[in-house]
């Protein structure tokens, strides 16, 4: 007999939440489950449960049928639905190992490699990460790139309106900004097209699956890299700075990689659109 535990840890391993996890799990035990049945067998709350089973949906490891009012789930065959995205992580570490020796050969042909700490800054708290932030977007002339993935370091909306508009301004002055979503963050934020028609920012963006941290490059001479949690309970964040030319250029590399692999945002949307509406 199978370990719960063993299928649920498995089941995040290759990429679920800890939610989808439980709901997928119980979808195998009780096929037909409506929302009040994941609710009992979970725990997860109803409003909550709505937004896992459309991502179960939506990346294809379960189906949902509608009589009358109430909406009911099953699992898909997982040699169809596993099997298929296991074969897109093979594509991915495969891809993976190729950037992997890409940047070693960049790295390698650096003759002068100094001490990286003579190049390295460190930033903690929110307050703190978003003044640096603003700072480097109004000295940047020419292009920022950008891997966009929570956290996020604003506390209010004033702070995230003014990291906005300095945004802007950089593009008022003929600036370039090209940003990559992680799908996760998107689809995450029920509001995040209503946001993004309403801001002034018109730079290139993009989406791609997955994002390996949260990093900007300023004018392709600095870098700044956020934690992936925040340090302690009151949620304050750390961001290092990096001006070591030879890993700056690696990041930028990983960009590029990352960059070639996303999809416009705009044909994001309409392919998503376009799979709710033949739901």
């Amino acid at each position: 007999m199978h370990n719960d535990n063993n299928i649920l840890n498995g089941l995040i391993d290759i990429g679920f939440s800890e939610r989808q996890a439980k709901v997928y799990l119980v979808l195998y035990k009780k096929p037909n489950a409506n929302l009040a049945d994941l609710q009992k067998l979970t725990g997860i709350r109803q409003d909550k449960l709505g937004e896992v089973l459309n991502n179960l949906i939506r990346e294809g490891y379960c189906a949902e049928k509608k009589i009358g009012r109430k909406r009911f789930f099953n699992v898909i065959d997982p040699g169809t639905s596993i099997g298929s995205n296991l074969k897109k992580m093979e594509e991915r570490l495969e891809k993976s190992y190729k950037l992997k020796n890409a940047l070693e050969e960049i790295y390698h042909k650096t003759d002068e490699i100094k001490e990286p700490f003579e190049y390295i800054e460190v930033f903690h708290g929110n307050d703190n990460i978003h003044y640096h932030f603003c700072e480097l977007v109004k000295n940047s002339k020419k292009e920022i790139l950008s891997f966009m993935r929570e956290p996020f370091a604003f506390h209010a909306l004033e702070q995230k309106k003014e990291q906005e508009d300095i945004m802007a301004d950089f593009l008022y002055r003929k600036g370039s900004i090209k940003t990559i979503f992680e799908k996760k963050l998107i689809l995450n934020n029920p509001d995040f097209f209503t946001e993004l028609e309403n801001q002034t920012i018109k730079d290139e963006l993009r989406v791609a699956d997955n994002l390996p941290l949260k990093m900007l490059v300023f004018d392709n001479n600095t870098l700044l890299i956020a934690d992936a949690a925040p340090l302690n309970i009151s949620n304050e964040l750390r961001v290092v700075l990096i001006k070591q030319q030879t890993i700056i250029n690696a990041f930028i590399e990983l960009f590029k990689f990352f960059w070639q692999q996303s999809i416009d945002i705009k044909v994001w949307k309409a392919q998503t659109d376009n799979m709710q509406n033949k739901k």
